[in-house]
């Protein structure tokens, strides 16, 4: 997979799902109060699939047969400690009035996922 592929697949992902919370925020007014957290949520998980397509690359074409099996077993074990840590952070500093805040998080977090899925198959083709 190309960067160029890859960053233009980031980019409809990112767009569907801000497109997706946008709906959300317009139609649930208590999720409208979590619009900057969204933002970030999308911002964060688009670094991270950037972080993991770049790390992808290089370990798909190592010459150790493990690397690219390690990669993915650490991140989703990074990624999962990044998401609490994002979760509990902004509970302790923004203080919300509501909980909407982590179904945001979670479709965020499913999205990219499953997005994520896809190209590291892609990438452990090559």
């Amino acid at each position: 997979m190309s960067p160029r592929s890859f960053f233009k697949s980031l980019f409809f992902v990112a767009v569907g799902a801000s497109l997706v919370l946008a709906i959300l925020h317009f139609f649930a007014p208590p999720a409208a109060e979590h619009w900057r957290f969204s933002i970030g949520s999308v911002l964060l998980f688009s670094l991270v699939c950037t972080g993991l397509f770049y790390a992808g690359t290089s370990t798909a074409q190592s010459k150790n047969k493990f690397a690219f099996t390690n990669l993915v077993s650490v991140s989703v074990f990074g990624k999962m400690v990044v998401a609490m840590a994002a979760l509990f952070v902004y509970q302790q500093v923004a203080i919300p009035t509501n909980q909407w805040f982590v179904g945001i998080f979670l479709m965020c977090y499913v999205v990219f996922t499953a997005f994520e899925v896809w190209f590291m198959t892609k990438l452990a083709k090559t």
